[in-house]
């Protein structure tokens, strides 16, 4: 089978080049390195293209977000012909053995895995709060994935997560539209319903904690929005949609506390719940990005 690394980069060069070089010496060596370069505008991209010409880049001319970011690689991927593509932000820095057991369990998976997630670490060797993946409470799944020697879980972010491009070539792509937050939540969460998902705790990630924002400003505005988006596209209870809903409404009102200009946090708030609410995010099919470039740009990417 053959894998590929997704990394998206956005004007964090330095920490790029830490995540390139632990992906060009994993222990299992990676068929390919996909970098999306989200328009940074420090020399990331040109210096990927420099220093490492063997690396597929694709640069997207702006600033898609996280979400359109992963979009874009999740497509080139498919195009590429790959079984597999491992999925992480240019700050993610895998442990150099990170590759291998999830190589590994992709490949032995029976029935296949629609997805099989790193455990994410902090540089001091604590897990990593901020990206813990939801597991799942269903004992039939726990026993098959306990067999695999993972933790059969629901959803994980865009943080180590190697994607089964056997099942991505079934659903529509990551949603660009979320820009940042909750895409990989309502991605990976589609995928597992397809097929188990396991995080296998032998693969491990090193990822910055990501910093407590007490008051996140016009950020709100995202949360509440792909929140309610979350909830409306996935298939769930009604139960745990309206534990979401009441777990969204205690940080809204955290943040009214914290916020330093109510008047920003009620627009925020307002704008996200009325797009939340009567918007949807578009969904893309596998192949509908690459229909907007040039045969020449298609090139470029291989594809």
């Amino acid at each position: 089978m053959k894998f590929a690394a997704v990394v998206v980069s956005y004007n964090r060069i330095e920490l790029l080049k830490k995540c390139l070089h632990a992906l060009k010496h994993q222990t299992r060596p990676l068929d390919e390195i996909i970098v999306v370069d989200n328009g940074s505008t420090d020399g990331s991209a040109d210096y990927v293209a420099a220093e490492h010409p063997d690396i597929t880049l694709f640069r997207t001319g702006e600033n898609l977000g996280g979400a359109g970011g992963f979009a874009w690689g999740v497509e080139i991927a498919l195009a590429h012909g790959l079984d597999g593509a491992w999925l992480m932000d240019d700050d993610a820095e895998p442990e150099l053995d990170a590759f291998k057991p999830l190589a590994d369990r992709f490949e032995k998976a029976k029935p296949e895995a629609s997805f099989l997630a790193s455990l994410v670490m902090t540089h001091d060797d604590q897990i990593n709060k901020g990206n813990r993946p939801r597991i799942n409470s269903e004992a039939e799944r726990q026993v098959e994935a306990s067999e695999q020697g993972g933790i059969a879980i629901d959803t994980a972010t865009f943080v180590g997560v190697l994607i089964n491009l056997h099942f991505a070539a079934k659903t529509a792509l990551p949603m660009s539209d979320f820009f940042i937050w909750m895409d990989d939540a309502e991605y990976t969460y589609r995928l597992s319903r397809m097929a188990n998902a396991l995080m296998i705790p032998e693969s491990k990630i090193n990822h910055p904690q990501n910093p407590v924002r007490n008051d996140m400003g016009a950020r709100l505005f995202y949360l509440v929005r792909n929140q309610l988006w979350f909830i409306r596209e996935r298939q769930s209870t009604a139960g745990r949609d309206l534990l979401d809903a009441v777990g969204l409404l205690r940080i809204v009102l955290m943040q009214f506390f914290a916020a330093k200009d109510k008047k920003l946090w009620f627009q925020s708030a307002a704008k996200g719940l009325g797009q939340g609410i009567f918007r949807r995010p578009k969904r893309r099919k596998p192949g509908s990005l690459l229909k907007t470039l040039s045969p020449q740009e298609r090139a470029t990417i291989g594809c």
